[in-house]
C-alpha cells in the first residue's frame, strides 16, 4: 500500500510542480512550497544599519594590508564571523549597493534575497578564533546576494549572502518592495 501511495505521488508530481504549487520531500510526500518573497517588513530595523557597519562602512581599508585590516574588524568588533565581506567605500557605491534591493536585483530564489543585475567589487577577509586576519582576498566582477527588509519604507539591505557563481535570472521579476 505504501509503495502505492509513493508511485502514485511520483507520477502526480510533474503536474502538480508546473504549477509551483508543492514540492517532493525526502519522504516522498508532496509539500507545499515557499515561494520567493520580495522585500518583507523588517523585524528589526536596526538590521540595515549593522549591514552598513558590517559592509559598506566608510573606514573599510582600500589595501590588503593585513595590519589595516586588523584594526579594522578590531574597531567594527565583528572577530565572531569567520568569512566578512566589505564594499569600498562610496557615495555611488552606496547608492549602487542599496540599487541591489530594488529596481537593480532580481529575486534570488531563496528567502528574502535579492542578486544584483551588476557586479562589485569588493574584499573578502578570513580571520580566525584567535583574533587574527588569516587573509584578505579583492574579489573583482562578482553578482552580490543581499538580503532585503522594508525599513523606513524602502527596501534595504541586512544581509550580505555568499555568492561563487549565481547570475541574476532575467525571468525573475524584479526586487522593488
Amino acid at each position: 500500500m505504501l509503495l502505492f501511495v509513493i508511485l502514485l505521488t511520483l507520477t502526480l508530481q510533474p503536474a502538480l510542480s508546473k504549477k509551483g504549487q508543492t514540492a517532493l520531500s525526502k519522504s516522498g510526500l508532496s509539500q507545499p512550497q515557499p515561494k520567493p518573497q520580495r522585500c518583507v517588513n523588517a523585524v528589526d530595523p536596526e538590521k540595515h544599519y549593522t549591514f552598513l557597519k558590517h559592509h559598506l562602512n566608510n573606514n573599510v581599508p582600500k589595501s590588503d594590508d593585513i595590519k589595516e585590516w586588523h584594526k579594522f574588524i578590531t574597531k567594527i568588533k565583528t572577530w565572531h564571523r569567520p568569512v566578512q565581506s566589505f564594499f569600498l567605500y562610496s557615495e555611488s557605491e552606496y547608492d549602487k549597493v542599496l540599487a541591489v534591493c530594488s529596481t537593480e536585483g532580481k529575486i534570488f530564489p531563496s528567502k528574502n534575497l535579492c542578486i544584483s543585475k551588476k557586479t562589485f567589487n569588493f574584499y573578502n577577509v578570513t580571520v580566525n578564533s584567535k583574533m587574527r586576519v588569516k587573509k584578505v582576498k579583492f574579489i573583482t566582477n562578482r553578482h552580490v546576494i543581499l538580503g532585503c527588509e522594508k525599513t523606513l519604507n524602502k527596501c534595504l539591505p541586512i544581509h550580505f549572502e555568499a555568492n561563487e557563481y549565481a547570475i541574476p535570472d532575467d525571468n525573475q521579476p524584479d526586487c522593488s518592495g
